[in-house]
């Protein structure tokens, strides 16, 4: 096994079997384990998705645990926010065995803290070191079976019911197949008329990744059928999309929306638009939901988020639910909160790169230091009137170039500019 290929920047994940299998999960948990007790932490939750090479994974991942001296809570199945829940309920660290958006043929594992936030880079570090090494420590564990799932779900709907008030609509719902396939029976029970095209109980659109070009059903669904709105989730319902009026919001659009309804501090990546700074006071991070939700945690944020679907009302659990921003945008009006957002134009693209780290310092340290805005996370500029950033992909070997602007014809410049400002920089290493 060569833990450096599936333990990534945020979590752990690979082909099932071919390079994460029931030998990895047990060994995962002895590790994780050992991790755990050196902290003089001795009790972890544990959840699963619906994938059926979840079910073992699971069994092995608390056969290594137990093994170690942990005292298992298996909460059964769930989307990811509910293992973060229960493990916040319970002040234990919680897992769940998922590949979340990846395609079928991987499988994976998400640890968070006792407070819901996932693990940041330096403890799956240690974690992954522990593992390498087989520097396991032994132990006589325990497992308690017991579902929290009835009473997460009631807090979805008294937390959804606090911020939204207008469930008298026609919502389709796509989970996929995945875990938010317990989201129409919620809904129902909110007052919603629900009609749920997932056509299994267990994950079978690959990639189960609510992407706009993979929910073209949706979108037919909710024009044939009169619904007021569509809602789609991805495996482990940790992200949401929003199919309303004849097109897909974006994702910056559902965090103004969702924005409106707090009144304390904001925290997003840096990625995000900036109209979010007319609805709240903003704390930017880098890119990814470890950075975010770490800074989620910091005294007066109300709510955090990405504009790749993630968001976070911290006050039920520091880590992304796709499932209670699903029921809130479902009992909003929309267009009331959709007229309230500046109109910005924002233009993505990628350039490849394999030495993509050294390529954006060396264009960074070109720029003028009066127009660098932040360098969170690679560089953040202003050029003519426009706001551009430029960073490596945390993921692949690609710079992402992103440019907002309130005039979409200079975004369309200058994005072209900075690919080939890269371009010939990249032509010169």
């Amino acid at each position: 096994m060569r833990p450096e290929k599936v333990f990534k920047r945020y979590d752990i994940r690979g082909k099932y079997p071919e390079e994460l299998d029931e030998e990895f999960a047990e060994r995962l948990g002895k590790a994780l384990g050992t991790f755990l007790a050196a902290k003089n932490q001795r009790r972890v939750a544990v959840c699963r998705d619906n994938k059926s090479s979840s079910h073992k994974l699971k069994e092995e991942l608390i056969k290594g645990l137990k093994s170690v001296g942990v005292e298992v809570l298996d909460v059964g199945e769930g989307p990811t926010d509910y293992a973060a829940w229960c493990g916040r309920r319970e002040g234990c660290v919680s897992v769940e065995v998922t590949s979340s958006h990846m395609p079928l043929d991987f499988n994976g594992f998400k640890f968070m803290y006792p407070e819901g936030n996932g693990f940041v880079n330096k403890d799956l570090y240690k974690v992954q070191d522990i593992f390498r090494n087989s520097e396991f420590r032994s132990g006589e564990g325990s497992i308690e079976e017991r579902s929290l799932l009835k009473d997460y779900k009631e807090e979805l709907k008294g937390f959804a019911s606090d911020l939204a008030n207008d469930f008298e609509k026609k919502v389709v719902v796509q989970p996929m197949g995945g875990t938010a396939n317990i989201l129409p029976k919620i809904m129902e029970d909110l007052g919603l008329e629900v009609v749920n095209i997932s056509e299994e109980d267990y994950p079978y659109i690959d990639p189960p990744n609510p992407k706009t070009e993979n929910l073209a059903d949706l979108a037919e669904a909710v024009d044939n059928s009169g619904a007021d709105l569509g809602i789609a989730n991805d495996l482990d319902a940790d992200r949401v999309t929003v199919y309303y009026k004849g097109r897909f919001l974006t994702g910056d659009e559902v965090f103004c929306i969702l924005a409106q309804l707090v009144s304390g501090k904001v925290v997003a990546s840096i990625d995000t638009s900036k109209a979010l700074e007319s609805f709240a006071e903003v704390n930017y991070t880098r890119v990814g939901d470890p950075f975010v939700m770490s800074k989620a945690l910091e005294p007066g944020a109300e709510f955090a988020g990405e504009p790749n679907g993630h968001y976070s009302f911290t006050e039920f659990v520091a880590y992304n639910s796709g499932m209670l921003a699903a029921l809130i945008l479902s009992g909003l009006d929309l267009d009331e909160r959709l007229e309230k957002i500046p109109d910005y134009f924002v233009k993505r693209a990628v350039v490849e790169a394999e030495n993509r780290h050294d390529l954006v310092d060396v264009y960074a340290s070109d720029l003028d230091e009066e127009k660098v805005i932040s360098d969170l996370d690679g560089v953040k500029f202003e050029r003519n009137g426009a706001e551009v950033l430029v960073r490596p992909s945390g993921s692949s070997q690609k710079i992402r170039v992103i440019c907002e602007s309130l005039e979409e014809s200079v975004c369309e410049k200058v994005v072209e500019d900075v690919k080939d400002e890269l371009s010939v920089l990249s032509r010169k290493s």
